[in-house]
């Protein structure tokens, strides 16, 4: 059931535009843990310096990725993927 609520509100948040948010300093090359809420600002806020996005949603299924996909497309980001792991979905763009 857990899993199933944390996809809804990663969809809801992905449909949803984004607005402004607070730039988030990740390590280049490191992926970063979030949760469903936290993309609700912008995915750009995770950058790294070199451009890329690298995030882990944890508990989250693969149907949310069209919609993940989707919000990476509208925010100007290039080479998306969201692949389906064991324990989530893991983010990967360029901008």
């Amino acid at each position: 059931m857990k899993r199933a609520l944390r996809t809804v509100i990663l969809i809801w948040y992905a449909l949803l535009p984004s607005g402004g948010g607070v730039p988030s300093p990740v390590e280049p090359g490191g992926v970063r843990r979030c949760d469903p809420a936290d993309i609700r600002g912008g995915m750009g806020v995770y950058l790294d310096a070199s451009g890329e996005l690298r995030l882990f949603v944890p508990s989250c299924r693969g149907l949310a990725a069209p919609f993940v996909l989707f919000r990476l497309k509208r925010e100007g980001f290039s080479r998306c993927s969201v692949r389906i792991t064991e324990g989530g979905l893991l983010i990967q763009a360029r901008r």
